[in-house]
């Protein structure tokens, strides 16, 4: 089932594994078909495991609270340039940079904000 493999991926254990243990353990009769194990199973359990696998979390710093828009997409094109922005969403004007380029972008948000 779907719970019982992603039981299995939490204990680290690969859809690979999981399709060769179906295969070492099946029943005798299922021997004589080819594959043992049917192409859907065997793509359905790859797909849960790439399900657990497609988010990729990181720590960032959030900024938000921008008073205008071309402020929000310069800092933005700031962050994007130095390789630091994670990720944003322009309509909200929100964004998140690495916790390693925090301290440049704010360093830089800092200046731009005295000069205007």
């Amino acid at each position: 089932t779907r719970e019982s493999c992603r039981q299995a991926f939490k204990c680290g254990i690969t859809a690979k594994q999981i399709v060769n243990y179906l295969v070492m353990h099946s029943h005798p009769q299922l021997h004589h078909q080819n594959p043992i194990i049917p192409g859907t199973v065997v793509d359905q359990i790859s797909l849960w495991e790439q399900e657990r696998d497609r988010l990729l979390f990181k720590d960032g710093v959030l900024y938000s609270q921008f008073n205008s828009q071309p402020d929000f997409d310069l800092l933005k094109k700031y962050a994007n340039d130095l390789g630091v922005l994670i990720w944003n969403n322009p309509l909200r004007r929100v964004m998140v940079v690495s916790h390693d380029g925090h301290d440049e972008v704010r360093r830089f948000w800092k200046r731009h904000k005295k000069d205007h």
